[in-house]
């Protein structure tokens, strides 16, 4: 679950319009466009005409993914496409005899989810299904029949799930012997080998209104704040798939001997095991912000961002489908069908949220059409917190605890032209935890995020602009198909497009 308060609290470093192309340099310091609501809202008040505009965004991403198991090493490749409203709102200046006032409402998307990786290998060490065995404390048998049949409970869902549906088995001999009495369908060594296949895909988008205002306090002194509505949903699916390689046309040609309690099915084929989760979030957070011309042309700006308060509810569920190589009626090389149970929408939690303190500072600076800016980021993540009314989180909010703090950084330049500008930049998000690991090369790694950006807008009149932004993502990544299984490790690139336009008046 650490993974969903980190994914949950992150962002792009600019979602869109030409702060984007700077990968979201000068947010700090107060830009003058609607973009500044996502970061320093005293901006705003640079303001000098009003202005509303939209952006259209499209976001693809790319996974090369190498999948190692015991036995084998397999790679794959698989894209994600997102197509969505990027940014819409609008800002009003306000008629004054000295000074500024101003303003801004918008929606911005401000992270999607797109990614994937569908794998595939062969293993002749191990198994998920021994993960489905409940601990020798994890059940309770109750004899309701004498000759050895057992009503069975379970501590644990997912144990319940697979002894529905085949994937582990009890025996009632080893249980009155004081023995362990669970084993698992797929036994992979001793001449029996597998294919593996390992299907994630996450999806989703997280979302805020803005609602901002700044005014000049001092001359070239502007003071802002916002108030901020957050909100959007994350969907994670993975089918996961085992099938035995031996093709079975005979009894005689059984080599397992395995059979669910109470059926006659023999030998086991294949194994099916998909999980869902479905996350709807909201939540508020405010930002509060100063930005100051130092000198003609170099304008700073500092950043105070509480933390978003969320609400989530989680819908989730998993169902386990098995095959044989043999029944009642014979023998299939592709197997038989034999049982399954679960729910993917079974199961419904809520918790609450409480993303890390940030405070931001920048500099930018201008000078005969060239912009130069950077950006630096604190954020404290040992101040999240993950709560809930009716369970206790504190394994979860130690292991918050010990998270690194981290500092983001962004740097970007812009020229304007006579009505066009161009722009690059590039940002850096370290990963609070700290963690390395190897790559799809075998390469020492981490899950920092790196990011570069560039830009053009298009300026026919005063009044009106076109622009083109494009930012990209690149981290490495790494899981495990179960505790002790395959490693699935992953070179994630996503490209953003924003294509937008801006009216002043």
């Amino acid at each position: 679950m650490l993974d969903d308060v980190i994914r949950y609290s992150q962002r792009f470093p600019a979602p869109s319009g030409p702060v984007m192309g700077t990968a979201g340099a000068g947010l700090m310091a107060g830009r003058e466009e609607l973009g500044t609501l996502v970061g320093n809202p005293a901006g705003l008040g640079w303001m000098s005409t009003s202005m509303v505009g939209g952006d259209f965004a499209a976001q693809r991403a790319r996974n090369n993914s190498r999948f190692l198991t015991p036995d084998d090493n397999a790679t794959a490749e698989r894209t994600a496409s997102d197509y969505r409203l990027g940014r819409l709102g609008g800002a009003y200046v306000f008629p004054t005899e000295q000074g500024s006032a101003v303003i801004g409402v918008a929606y911005h998307q401000i992270n999607t989810y797109e990614r994937g990786f569908d794998v595939a290998g062969t293993n002749a060490s191990n198994s998920i299904t021994p993960t489905f065995l409940p601990s020798s404390a994890g059940f309770s048998a109750e004899e309701v029949e004498e000759d050895g049949v057992y009503n069975l409970a379970f501590d644990r869902v997912r144990s319940r799930i697979a002894y529905d549906a085949g994937a582990i088995r009890f025996s009632s001999s080893d249980f009155e012997g004081g023995n362990f009495p669970f084993a698992e369908a797929a036994t992979p060594g001793g001449g029996q080998t597998i294919q593996q296949q390992d299907d994630v895909f996450e999806s989703g988008q997280m979302n805020e209104i803005n609602i901002g205002g700044a005014v000049e306090v001092a001359p070239g002194v502007m003071v802002g704040g916002g108030l901020n509505i957050a909100f959007g949903s994350y969907r994670f699916e993975r089918f996961y798939r085992e099938t035995d390689l031996r093709s079975v046309n005979s009894r005689s040609q059984l080599n397992d001997t395995y059979s669910p309690d109470g059926t006659d099915l023999e030998g086991f084929k294949e194994l099916r095991f998909e999980r869902r989760i479905d996350t709807d979030l909201s939540g508020a957070n405010f930002r509060m912000g100063v930005s100051a011309e130092l000198t003609d042309g170099l304008r700073s700006g500092l950043l105070i961002e509480s933390p978003t308060w969320y609400s989530v509810t989680e819908v989730f569920g998993a169902r386990i489908e098995t095959a044989f190589d043999c029944n009642g009626q014979g023998c299939d090389p592709n197997g038989v069908p034999g049982l399954s149970s679960g729910s993917l929408t079974g199961n419904e939690f809520e918790y609450r949220l409480q993303t890390p303190w940030r405070i931001g500072a920048g500099l930018q600076y201008t000078q005969s059409g060239l912009m130069i800016a950077a950006d630096v980021e604190f954020v404290d993540w040992t101040q999240t917190s993950v709560t809930a009314d009716n369970e206790s989180f504190s394994e979860l909010n130690r292991e918050i605890r010990a998270l690194d703090a981290t500092v983001n950084a962004s740097a970007g330049i812009e020229y304007a032209f006579d009505q066009v500008a161009v722009r690059g930049g590039a940002a850096y998000r370290p990963d609070a935890r700290g963690e390395s690991f190897s790559d799809v090369n075998g390469e020492s790694t981490d899950r920092n995020r790196l990011f570069f950006s560039a830009g053009v807008s298009y300026t026919p009149t005063e009044t009106f602009a076109l622009h083109l932004n494009w930012l990209q993502e690149r981290v490495d990544d790494q899981s495990a198909s179960y505790d002790g299984g395959p490693s699935i490790r992953e070179q994630l690139q996503r490209n953003r497009f924003v294509l937008g336009m801006t009216f002043r008046f």
